[in-house]
């Protein structure tokens, strides 16, 4: 019988199948090649697409001068530095582990010293540059992006009586970093670190009845440079 089973090229033989020549020589059945990190990575059911809209604790990271010594002083330099940043973003990956995209944030203070009241506004509008990594249970993600964009600001100001606002715009860059956890096939979980760049040397100062352009100096410029740290909820796809 075992020459029949030759005769016809294959034999059974316990773990698989070995395959017979006519010459009697056999050969062993091919096993897949062993799969790495990345390429499980790339296999992996990864999504497309990811937005994210979030909100938390922004930090204004300017210079004081030595006037502000007082309690009072520092007081309002501490509130007119801290404030609420929100926003959202949207990305799209071509590829597993990069992808590009576009980021809005807002950040806003307002800080009271005597008569004086300042009320900020901070948007930035950029591009994303982003790259994803995978961590071991497969659900969790680490992005880290580059981002570079406008930055308009503005800056409501009383002072006793008068009252101006102050507008500038400006361009500016800044990195992120995130952990982005699913919560499902269509929803995630975000926490994300921000630095934002920028500085403002040219200013419109408005009132009601006139309009003026303010030049800075280096030294006396609009450090727009701040931190933020957000949660949100990602929607992906």
């Amino acid at each position: 019988m075992l020459i029949t089973l030759a005769a016809a090229g294959r034999v059974n033989a316990q773990s698989g199948e070995v395959e017979w020549a006519k010459d009697g020589s056999h050969r062993e059945p091919e096993h897949p090649k062993p799969v790495s990190k990345e390429q499980q990575a790339s296999q992996s059911i990864l999504p497309k697409w990811s937005a994210s809209l979030d909100g938390g604790y922004g930090y204004r990271l300017f210079r004081t001068g030595k006037v502000f010594t007082t309690a009072a002083n520092q007081r309002y330099i501490k509130d007119f530095r801290s404030g609420i940043a929100f926003g959202g973003n949207v990305a799209y990956f071509p590829w597993p582990r990069f992808g590009f995209g576009v980021r809005y944030e807002r950040y806003q203070s307002k800080a009271t010293w005597n008569d004086l009241t300042e009320d900020v506004t901070i948007q930035h509008l950029s591009g994303l540059l982003t790259h994803r990594s995978v961590l071991k249970n497969q659900r969790t993600f680490v992005l880290t992006s580059l981002m570079v964009g406008y930055q308009p600001y503005q800056n409501k100001t009383s002072v006793g009586a008068e009252q101006f606002t102050l507008n500038g715009k400006t361009a500016g860059w800044g990195v992120s970093v995130g952990l982005q956890h699913r919560l499902g096939e269509k929803f995630a979980f975000n926490v994300t670190g921000s630095a934002m760049m920028g500085a403002i040397y040219r200013l419109q100062r408005k009132t009601e009845i006139s309009s003026a352009t303010l030049h800075l100096s280096k030294d006396n410029s609009v450090d727009l440079s701040r931190f933020s740290l957000t949660v949100g909820l990602g929607f992906l796809k």
